[in-house]
């Protein structure tokens, strides 16, 4: 329930990621509008050609490509996310899009040919047409190269989608066949028309309810509705909407946007003290004019904010209400069949209504209404936003003063600390990205041996990273990278290694012992690559020995502890890593599902005058580790005495430099015979 649950929340925000790119396409189309309307003042004055910008070309062509444009930007987030070639993963995506939605097709006459273009298709057919990708991506038998290969990663990597990408495009076609056998069976007429027919009024609120929730959950609502309402009227996207009322929907219900928010920002800035959405309100209230809110509902937010959903959903309806009663009594008329949606609040009623001043009269009071219905919401944010500052203003300011100062200074210092470490994250980055250059990484291999006949037992893989000259250089570059949230990369990138040096090892008729592999926690908390490394590992017939720091195992022991059981289920054994290196207690040895336990270095190597106590202490967690069950690893072994130490102490296995230096694959592979 909990995975199902965080796989829908992340659709969600990759949903409202991929609109959020879009913004910067929405906001040119706008201001391309707003110059049209410049271009006509200038034209009748003689100063350029009529015409010379066509806004409502502009907006129309827009209006038609959303669909297509929402496809692309989630097509390309979700390649990101599923780790797949994202320019592969882009057109194959584009082209299940097309031929599912009926998006743009060609008749026997060869005209390209446009129906039922929608966010409704788009949405829904992407996430199928990549989900699938990546789900026939996954079986190494579809894929062309599977092992060492002189053909580069990159061309690797798109010509293994080759399969996949023919396998989703099939399942695709089959869907988009069925929903044409669908509409031309005149099945959505045969539904639609035993249900009760909408009157004009209601056509409109469920429209605008619509719009809105989809608004709310980062779906263009405006684009979703007219979608659906398209789809359940037969409505080819060429022609013109079902929706009536279109005159007054956008005079009336959309006031400065979607929501009727034109007062949001007015009423930001006249809220007394530092409003913490000032800037917000500042950019978005010159875009407010022209009924453009995309700013706004993703700056606030007022997209996914549980706090905004009642203004958003009910100042519209109010409004519909407001002027369906001032036209009912007679204050004015629409006489305008239609008119720019863009025009700003007032001029609009007064086009709208013919010059009445009635209309005028009539948004204005809708705008009062809506001051007074978003007012007390964005008191309560701006509440909850200055929490802190509300609080300190509660408590006494000449008993705790001091502390305030004291609070706002750690404040501004941690500010400065965290921007100051981002700045040399980003330089060590760019420094790391040149050294890599036209270099490799590598494994290097340690070896685990009996501590008793010191029979070598196992190996633990190291990465290491070769230069262009062939230079060895130490994992100095993993602290950078893992900064950077590249922990995950480097675990599959370490995966990808040592299945191909065991396909070279078993090539060479070598046998090898039990290999080793440190994995961070955000390999192992990501189900898709714990499952991908259990099939490989089972089609490759080999079971790991897989270890986790003791501090990510104790940390996340809830997360970790049903992905341990599927890992132990396959066949691999945990060991627990740099146990004692202080991060908690012996006690939670209790609650670890592992095989064996991995002494930390300083447990060995006792500080100079505490020899004694040192090996009491070693003696002792050697023997509570094998009472519950583990087998126990040595680590850092430099000394014939060190060795000697834990020999002692019964130590099952040990590894360092005294029993077997980190070296490259072609020389561990000379201690297979010995």
């Amino acid at each position: 329930m909990y995975l199902n649950r965080l796989i829908h929340f992340k659709t969600l925000l990759l949903l409202r990621e991929a609109f959020t790119s879009l913004l910067p396409v929405v906001l040119v189309m706008n201001i391309v509008v707003l110059l049209s309307g410049l271009s006509d003042v200038l034209a009748s004055q003689g100063v350029v050609a009529e015409g010379f910008i066509n806004g409502n070309e502009v907006s129309r062509l827009y209006f038609f490509l959303v669909p297509f444009f929402l496809n692309i930007s989630l097509s390309t987030l979700m390649a990101k996310e599923k780790e797949l070639d994202q320019v592969s993963t882009i057109l194959i995506s584009a082209v299940c899009f097309l031929r599912v939605s009926g998006f743009l097709f060609i008749n026997s006459t060869g005209q390209i040919l446009s129906f039922q273009g929608s966010v409704i298709t788009s949405i829904p057919a992407t996430l199928v047409a990549v989900t699938l990708l990546h789900y026939f991506s996954r079986f190494s038998s579809l894929q062309f190269f599977r092992g060492r290969s002189e053909v580069s990663p990159v061309l690797q990597r798109t010509l293994n989608l080759l399969i996949p990408g023919l396998l989703t495009m099939l399942c695709c076609e089959l869907v988009g066949h069925g929903f044409r056998l669908f509409f031309k069976a005149g099945v959505f007429s045969v539904l639609f028309a035993a249900l009760p027919k909408l009157q004009d009024i209601q056509e409109v609120i469920l429209f605008k309810l619509i719009s809105q929730l989809s608004w709310f959950f980062g779906i263009h609502g405006e684009y979703s509705a007219d979608g659906l309402f398209r789809i359940l009227n037969e409505i080819p996207s060429s022609q013109a909407g079902s929706i009536h009322f279109k005159v007054l929907h956008d005079v009336f219900m959309n006031i400065g946007g979607s929501g009727s928010t034109f007062v949001v920002p007015l009423a930001i800035l006249s809220l007394p003290g530092s409003a913490p959405f000032k800037s917000i309100a500042q950019l978005s209230l010159p875009f407010a004019l022209f009924n453009v809110n995309e700013i706004l509902l993703f700056g606030l937010p007022i997209i996914l904010n549980p706090l905004f959903l009642a203004p958003f959903l009910l100042a519209p309806l109010i409004n519909l209400a407001i002027a369906l009663t001032a036209i009912h009594l007679g204050v004015f008329t629409l006489s305008a069949p239609a008119i720019n949606w863009m025009s700003p609040p007032l001029y609009s009623a007064y086009a709208a209504s013919g010059g009445s001043g009635g209309a005028v009269l009539t948004q204005l009071l809708c705008i009062v209404i809506d001051m007074s219905i978003y007012y007390p919401f964005l008191i309560l944010a701006q509440q909850q936003s200055n929490t802190p500052l509300n609080l300190s203003k509660r408590l006494h300011s000449d008993a705790y003063q001091f502390v305030n100062t004291e609070l706002n200074r750690q404040e501004e210092r941690r500010f400065i600390t965290q921007k100051m470490d981002q700045v040399r994250g980003m330089e060590e980055a760019q420094r790391l990205l040149q050294q890599l250059k036209g270099g490799q990484f590598i494994l290097y291999f340690q070896p685990k041996v009996d501590a008793k006949s010191k029979a070598l037992v196992g190996l633990e893989t190291l990465l290491r990273f070769q230069d262009a000259g062939g230079k060895i250089v130490p994992p100095t570059f993993l602290p950078i990278l893992y900064q950077q949230g590249l922990s995950k990369a480097v675990d599959q990138k370490v995966l990808s290694l040592v299945f191909d040096q065991i396909k070279q090892w078993r090539g060479d008729g070598q046998r090898f012992p039990q290999i080793s592999i440190n994995l961070d926690k955000n390999f192992l908390l990501d189900p898709p690559s714990v499952q991908a490394l259990i099939a490989q590992a089972r089609q490759e017939d080999i079971c790991f020995e897989l270890e986790i720091t003791e501090h990510t195992y104790t940390s996340e022991v809830q997360s970790l502890a049903s992905v341990v059981r599927d890992l132990r289920a396959a066949g691999h054994q945990i060991a627990i890593d740099d146990f004692g290196a202080g991060y908690s207690s012996l006690t939670t040895l209790v609650s670890l599902e592992a095989d064996s336990v991995k002494l930390d270095r300083n447990l060995v190597a006792a500080p100079e005058g505490e020899s004694q106590r040192g090996r009491v202490l070693l003696e002792s967690s050697v023997k509570l580790c094998h009472d519950l069950g583990f087998a126990v690893v040595a680590e850092g072994i430099e000394s014939s005495a060190q060795l000697k130490l834990v020999q002692h102490c019964e130590v099952d296995f040990v590894q360092g430099y005294y029993t077997g230096k980190p070296m490259p694959s072609n020389q561990v592979s000379r201690l297979f015979h010995a």
